[in-house]
């Protein structure tokens, strides 16, 4: 009987060291994986700021071209804040004048809208 005594024992102690790996192998997991996570936190904030300091610049670039331009204009006598209300007067004129056929002739808007469309797609298709 004494064979089945340290069978017995030997198999609790095989369960119990198999329960202890699978344990181990388990917290390693979870350790891992918040390592991971952890890390993809900071990788995504320092996107987040290179992407926000790259906006920035983009930003100031952009400013200094609208500044310059407008400097250049106004320096040969062109007036920019003229400009920008003719465009907006523009603007709202087109907008009503669309408003109005969209209106009196819906067929026709709706084709000529489908038919720009097609143009449109035939030409970025290329």
């Amino acid at each position: 009987m004494q064979g089945t005594s340290d069978m017995a024992t030997t198999t609790t102690s095989a369960k119990r060291q198999a329960t202890a790996s699978v344990k181990r192998a388990k917290d390693d997991v979870v350790a891992g994986g918040e390592t991971i996570a952890a890390e993809a936190r900071q990788t995504a904030a320092r996107v987040k700021r290179e992407a926000s300091a790259i906006e920035d610049s983009l930003t100031r670039g952009a400013e200094d071209l609208v500044a310059t331009v407008s400097e250049k204009l106004r320096s040969v006598g062109v007036d920019t804040d003229r400009m920008v209300d003719v465009a907006k007067e523009q603007a709202t004129d087109l907008q009503r004048l669309i408003e109005d056929e969209i209106r009196e002739r819906p067929l026709r808007a709706l084709g000529l809208a489908a038919a720009v469309g097609l143009f449109v797609g035939f030409l970025s298709a290329r």
